[in-house]
């Protein structure tokens, strides 16, 4: 028993003891980089990233509007040709089913629009054209903040649909993409001059 106390306090013993446990921390070390690393790697394959949707474009088609001061039923008709882009940032593509969208004037629904339902491929953006109507009429005294857009012949239109679908990786996540825009109607020069998305 001696002989082995002597043996392990003796420097060599020490410092091969110490390279030993330097050993250890330094493979504990890699080998905790190399799975953080493979975490990391798996998860941009798994994990779906948002989509985004905007609008790219806008065209009056038609129009038709009544702003003489005189009238009291003023109103504005418009057929617009609006094209769409939906972006795709994931591994697997993404599947959305056909879908509708609500156009509003003062927070009041004026138009509809139908959105067929696509595939995106992954790392890819599709666009798509979708035609749709918008219509407000006031029977009844029509109010003064509807006057007055018809009369400097400026309409400001909200867009807002949600496209449901599920980004398919490894594992399947359900998604969906908002598309939300702000678009001025210009009755006089029949076209929408300005438009954001967000």
């Amino acid at each position: 028993m001696s002989g082995y106390a002597k043996s392990k306090d003796t420097p060599e013993a020490r410092a091969k003891e110490s390279d030993i446990t330097g050993n250890i921390i330094i493979y504990t070390l890699l080998g905790l980089c190399i799975l953080l690393s493979l975490f990391i790697i798996i998860g941009s394959f798994v994990i779906a990233k948002p989509l985004e949707a905007s609008l790219t474009s806008v065209a009056v088609t038609s129009l038709r509007y009544n702003g003489k001061s005189s009238s009291s039923s003023p109103y504005f008709n418009a057929t617009l040709a609006m094209e769409i882009r939906i972006e795709n940032p994931n591994f697997g593509f993404f599947e959305f089913s056909s879908s509708t969208g609500d156009i509003l004037y003062n927070g009041r629904v004026v138009g509809e629009m139908k959105i067929n339902g696509h595939r995106v491929d992954a790392y890819s953006a599709i666009r798509t054209e979708v035609g749709t109507q918008v219509s407000y009429r006031e029977d009844h005294a029509p109010s003064v903040w509807f006057k007055n857009d018809i009369k400097r012949g400026l309409i400001i239109l909200r867009v807002g649909v949600k496209l449901r679908g599920e980004v398919h990786l490894e594992v399947l996540n359900k998604r969906s993409v908002n598309l939300k825009c702000l678009m001025y109607l210009n009755l006089i020069d029949e076209a929408v001059p300005r438009l954001w998305c967000k």
